[in-house]
């Protein structure tokens, strides 16, 4: 069993979060003839990352492959027995996905002051603002999203708080970091650092984005000379 992928995709990190806490050994390679390729499309049709490989089966989207671990190796638990707060961390992991991951696209290609939409900008504000009320309104006692340990919506909220610290929060005075300050985020941010399985995985991950960026900026840079 190995997992297609690079660290850098906040995707991909949620499931070397998850495994991580479980302690699976999961390898994790590029994927063949790279993402989107006519040869990683035989495996996945989809082209994305992260992919499952067990026996050369593929299992896709990154919540699945969690959903597929937690069945494979229950030990130790990262999706509770309680009903509610399963529903609970998994409300946490889909709200990441629909309500905080997909308002940074539109302000990529702001991050400097020229060809700045202002209008967009502030929209795109006010829906973070939406989505982090969201997850801070379903999360559970804490400190973690749910109780007193990590589960699986900690691992999908994570690489994205991490990656908007980088390509948001620091070139956006609009969007306020709801990790900084008081506040339930900051206190569940506070618990995912203190954490010695989460902070090494939110460490390596972040180290992989910084690279990751260096070599996206520079080539825009290069592309727009």
């Amino acid at each position: 069993m190995k997992m297609y992928g690079a660290l850098a995709s906040p995707y991909v990190a949620r499931v070397a979060m998850f495994a991580d806490l479980k302690g699976i050994d999961l390898p994790m390679e590029p994927a063949p003839g790279g993402m989107g390729s006519d040869e990683y499309r035989r495996f996945n049709p989809t082209g994305k990352i992260p992919s499952l490989d067990v026996d050369g089966q593929c299992i896709a989207e990154s919540t699945v492959i969690c959903e597929y671990l937690e069945t494979r190796f229950p030990e130790p638990a990262l999706i509770p027995a309680d009903a509610h707060a399963q529903a609970q961390t998994r409300m946490i992991a889909r709200m990441t996905d629909l309500y905080v991951a997909p308002h940074n696209t539109p302000l990529s290609r702001m991050r400097t002051a020229e060809g700045r939409d202002q209008e967009l900008i502030d929209g795109q504000a006010a829906k973070f603002a939406k989505g982090f009320a969201y997850l801070e309104h379903f999360m559970g006692p804490g400190p973690f999203a749910v109780a007193a340990a990590p589960t699986l919506g900690d691992c999908a909220l994570a690489p994205f708080i991490g990656m908007l610290k980088r390509t948001v929060f620091a070139n956006f005075e609009e969007v306020r970091d709801p990790t900084e300050g008081a506040g339930r985020l900051a206190d569940w941010w506070g618990a995912m650092l203190e954490h010695p399985v989460c902070s090494r995985t939110i460490a390596a991950y972040d180290e992989s984005l910084e690279a990751f960026l260096k070599w996206l900026y520079d080539m825009l840079a290069k592309r727009n000379a």
